[in-house]
């Protein structure tokens, strides 16, 4: 296996550690989930649907991780409170990926909506002075980083952003 990017404040979890959190997590979701099928037995399904599907879900999913924890397929930690799982794909860039076309065909329509409404001259680019526009007040810090995010994501550095480079 490939080596674990941790991060600084990461501290790595024994095997009884992770037994012990895991297991107390996931007796308080059942304990929810029992709740909420009472509720759904009694005809309200639309609580169990809305709340008790998705933290079954969360219940599954911290279990998946613990298995990942105890095959070597990963390594929980504690981090600020939270448990964590870290893998050799921890803090990487994602490559290509098959919904990459789908998440072009949301974006797409919202980027133009917004840069619709932030552009003030109408030339479809927005200007760093427009942005700024938008952004009213700002502290000497904010205006800093969004000089950068701006440069960042101005490909052509030509001072403007289109819609592609957004």
């Amino acid at each position: 296996m490939a080596d674990i990017n941790f991060h600084p404040d990461d501290r790595v979890m024994s095997g009884t550690e992770v037994v012990k959190n895991v297991g107390f997590s996931v007796a308080i979701i059942m304990v929810f989930e029992v709740m909420f099928l009472a509720h759904a037995s009694e005809g309200g399904l639309g609580l169990f649907v809305a709340c008790g599907i998705p933290m079954g879900l969360i219940g599954v999913m911290i279990l998946g991780q613990s298995v990942m924890h105890f095959l070597g397929r990963g390594t929980m930690v504690m981090n600020e409170g939270s448990m964590i799982l870290r893998t050799p794909r921890s803090g990487k860039k994602r490559g290509k990926s098959f919904l990459d076309p789908l998440e072009r065909a949301i974006l797409s329509p919202i980027t133009r909506l917004i840069m619709r409404d932030i552009d003030k001259d109408g030339d479809g680019r927005l200007s760093f002075k427009e942005l700024l526009g938008e952004m009213g007040d700002v502290s000497k810090s904010e205006y800093l980083e969004m000089q950068e995010l701006f440069e960042k994501h101005d490909k052509d550095h030509d001072g403007y952003l289109t819609p592609s480079e957004l």
